[in-house]
């Protein structure tokens, strides 16, 4: 166990470290490519529902995609995640200044429970859920940052549709996928969509 933890930690070193390398003019070119891929894709213009995570560090970009949501009249509500102890919580948000850094300095929403994310939301709607990595495969494998908090909310919301968001760079031959690993239904990079 301990081998095959430090064999994960090796591969998600080395492709962060790619993705490190990129210039932010890279990023945010690859970013908006990225987004316009996505809006491309009718699992993401048939939500009603968005929940996605806030660009942190190297990763895709996506507070200008939260912005554009937020402001467009096409009536998708937009949640953020917020870390609580092992888990995460979504909730929703009307605008950026709708956060605070949180959890490692990432920015996150208020706890409001008449904000959260639940199973009723989640039943009544048709929602995606925007997930960052730091490696993924074209068998759809995703690692994350090996906290396992997307892998455990999403083990709660089964059904809830997962896309990747990723740079080119991101993309291994085969990312080591365990039982409690959970695969997404797509990745959305600057060049492609991987289904």
């Amino acid at each position: 166990m301990e081998n095959r933890s430090a064999g994960k930690q090796a591969l998600r070193d080395r492709y962060l470290s790619k993705r490190d390398r990129m210039t932010k003019s890279e990023r945010l070119a690859g970013s908006m490519r990225i987004w316009k891929n996505l809006k491309g894709e009718r699992k993401f213009q048939e939500a009603s529902i968005v929940l996605v995570y806030l660009d942190y560090r190297s990763e895709v970009m996506t507070t200008g995609l939260v912005e554009e949501i937020l402001l467009s009249e096409n009536g998708k509500r937009v949640f953020a995640p917020r870390v609580e102890g092992f888990d995460i919580e979504f909730y929703e948000i009307h605008s950026l200044g709708d956060l605070r850094p949180g959890y490692q300095g990432i920015r996150e929403p208020q706890a409001r429970e008449e904000t959260k994310f639940t199973g009723e939301l989640y039943e009544k709607n048709k929602c995606i859920l925007l997930l960052p990595g730091s490696v993924y495969d074209r068998s759809l494998g995703r690692m994350g940052y090996g906290k396992g908090f997307y892998d455990r909310f999403l083990r709660r919301f089964p059904l809830l549709a997962r896309i990747g968001l990723a740079f080119e760079c991101q993309i291994a031959r085969a990312v080591p996928v365990e039982a409690h690993d959970e695969r997404v239904d797509m990745i959305v990079t600057q060049e492609a969509v991987i289904r």
